[in-house]
């Protein structure tokens, strides 16, 4: 962080500063801020910018508005970040398998999704649009798959990873080529459509540390950067993954979350069929493979091991749940 840059920017200065996650607390003369260093464009941050705010001007109450600088800028620059502010937020993280917490969260979900209704993003805002984009992306994700699998053959040396990755490949291919069917014959596209003429976008990371509460039992979601223009239906099948995998898959669990955000925000059967294909896609599969065989990231060969095991050792669990889940 550019201590100077940014006290300068906001005309304030910092006294403390600790970074909590990706995200810098700063104790200044002015109080409590958080400030974060982003690697996005500002065009793209003035989507997020343009669409916090109307949420608050549409009622939704939890989230935390991005404050601007002293001359009225909406972030900052260095070249090849942005840097943006706010108010820190006294407060605990969301705990999932707490079922008040959980409830908690399925509001403030359904809440952003109908206080995001007729957003219309700035001229020069060039938020990332996916409505009806899906097909096509995980067509791309299983031609990705197939290309890691020429990868392990390619390669002259068959490691702990490639071996363990190759016995799944095939399985994981087919189920995400059954995805893609699912989503081409049931009512996807009509959804998307909806959800585009009512101006709906997503949160796009329903993780439960993006889910804060504070003392006084208010929930607020935080982290918009990696929303997108798209329908909820999206977050609520992430919301649902995000509180089955890693040997959870309980499909009681997943019927209360849907009930739940149901009496929020009603879904009807249509979009539940969009829901169901959503989470048939092996997306922890292919993303670990990404991490490996494209991406490189710098994690040992236990940590990715650690990684693949995690998925792979769900298969079981999550054939059963979703032979289940399917049938609703």
């Amino acid at each position: 962080m550019d201590i100077k840059l940014i006290e300068e920017a906001y005309g304030l200065k910092i006294r403390e500063l600790r970074q909590i996650r990706n995200v810098y607390r700063a104790d200044t003369d002015c109080g409590i801020k958080s400030f974060k260093r982003a690697h996005m464009s500002p065009s793209y941050f003035l989507f997020l910018y343009s669409a916090v705010n109307h949420l608050l001007k549409n009622g939704f109450e939890g989230v935390i508005p991005y404050a601007p600088t002293v001359d009225g800028r909406i972030c900052i620059q260095d070249g090849t970040h942005i840097y943006y502010a706010a108010d820190w937020l006294e407060s605990r993280e969301c705990k999932f398998k707490d079922r008040s917490d959980l409830n908690r969260a399925i509001k403030a979900a359904a809440g952003l999704h109908k206080a995001s209704h007729g957003y219309v993003p700035p001229e020069t805002a060039k938020p990332r649009v996916y409505y009806n984009k899906w097909v096509d992306k995980f067509e791309k994700k299983c031609i990705e798959l197939l290309e890691f699998s020429k990868t392990i053959e390619d390669k002259g040396y068959i490691d702990a990873f490639d071996e363990v990755f190759a016995k799944h490949l095939a399985y994981y291919w087919n189920q995400g080529k059954q995805s893609i069917a699912m989503l081409g014959s049931c009512a996807y596209a009509d959804c998307s459509r909806l959800s585009r003429e009512k101006g709906e976008f997503c949160h796009h990371d329903m993780a439960n540390h993006n889910f804060l509460i504070t003392p006084d039992d208010r929930t607020y979601l935080i982290d918009f950067d990696y929303s997108i223009m798209d329908t909820r239906l999206h977050d609520v099948s992430s919301l649902v993954i995000r509180n089955m995998r890693y040997g959870v898959w309980d499909l009681g669990k997943a019927y209360h979350i849907l009930n739940e955000y149901d009496r929020q925000y009603t879904l009807s059967k249509e979009e539940l069929e969009v829901i169901k294909a959503f989470m048939t896609f092996p997306q922890d599969f292919w993303q670990v493979g990404l991490q490996y065989y494209v991406e490189n990231q710098p994690w040992t060969m236990e940590f990715f091991m650690m990684r693949l095991n995690r998925v792979v050792d769900d298969r079981d669990k999550r054939d059963q749940f979703l032979s289940g889940f399917l049938r609703i």
